[in-house]
């Protein structure tokens, strides 16, 4: 979303955390873009939109999220030694008493389906983000992005998981 920012000539700012969890450690990421935006870091429920690759890291951002929030996650969860399942129900009984905009979607699934691997999992969020109007770029902008910031031999299956995603419903 950066690149596609920049091709859009929106102001933006944004920050990655990386955890040091024992499931290979978990990344926040904050991005932030409009007229003004002197911090990347979002605040206590003041999150418009939160996606998450997998449940549990989805849910752990719930602090960010309030009754305007929109959740976008990937029905897909790691198993680890202290949690060896997390499924859907439990996301939502987390997720579903401060806001009601949930979409949870087997984009691991999918990507694994049609792809043959699920590590196009977050492109093809992305792409479903686009088609429900959850982000405000111009889908050449994102392309743009893929392309730019995307190893040359990878690009093809990217732009492939975020049609799949745009074209989900």
């Amino acid at each position: 979303m950066s690149y596609a920012s920049i091709k859009e000539a929106r102001f933006f700012r944004a920050s990655e955390v990386h955890g040091l969890s024992q499931r290979g450690g978990s990344i926040s990421v904050h991005f932030r873009f409009g007229k003004k935006v002197n911090s990347p870091l979002i605040g206590r429920a003041e999150a418009d939109l939160i996606i998450g690759l997998d449940l549990l890291e989805a849910a752990r951002a719930v602090n960010f999220a309030s009754v305007n929030s929109i959740y976008l996650a990937n029905d897909y969860f790691i198993p680890f030694f202290q949690l060896s399942t997390f499924v859907k129900e439990d996301f939502l009984k987390i997720i579903t008493p401060i806001t009601k905009n949930v979409f949870v979607i087997e984009a691991a699934k999918i990507c694994q389906e049609k792809l043959k691997s699920n590590v196009y999992e977050s492109v093809f969020l992305l792409g479903f983000a686009l088609a429900k109007k959850l982000i405000p770029f111009k889908e050449k902008s994102l392309i743009f992005g893929i392309e730019k910031s995307v190893p040359s031999q990878f690009i093809k299956n990217n732009i492939k998981a975020f049609n799949l995603g745009k074209n989900s419903q």
